[in-house]
């Protein structure tokens, strides 16, 4: 029910935005396929209006077409009248055996406590599930 989540954490796939990706559609990044999962994330966020909200993406989400969908998702949270905001992390600063930079959108309403003070804790915490994650699939 709208209201009840405290927390959503996702990472929309990053298909449509990745440097291997030859066929990107730069001119309208949103009408790719590969992209539409953003849309449908930020439209999961607004329906059930968590308090917190994390989300992960590879770096392309910044330099891909201008950066369109990185400012997209921020934005998108701003507009949803959220306290947003965005940062670039090395994975493997927080424990795990591999170099990869990631951006991370962290979000919370404007009623919570700002969970900006406690980032490294809580993305460390997430980062630890992924790696849990990527090593069973």
């Amino acid at each position: 029910m709208q209201g009840d989540a405290n927390f959503i954490c996702g990472g929309p796939p990053c298909q449509g935005v990745s440097g291997f990706n030859r066929f990107r559609n730069a001119e309208a990044p949103l009408e790719d396929t590969k992209n539409k999962q953003l849309l449908v994330y930020m439209d999961i966020i607004d329906f059930l209006k968590p308090k917190y909200v994390l989300m992960e993406n590879v770096v392309d989400i910044l330099r891909f077409s201008g950066g369109y969908l990185g400012r997209y998702a921020i934005c998108r949270l701003v507009a949803m009248n959220y306290q947003a905001r965005m940062g670039m992390m090395a994975a493997g600063s927080y424990g795990l055996p591999q170099f990869r930079m990631r951006v991370f959108l962290w979000g919370a309403r404007p009623t919570e406590v700002s969970l900006f003070m406690h980032v490294d804790s809580i993305l460390l915490a997430v980062l630890n599930i992924c790696f849990i994650l990527c090593m069973v699939t």
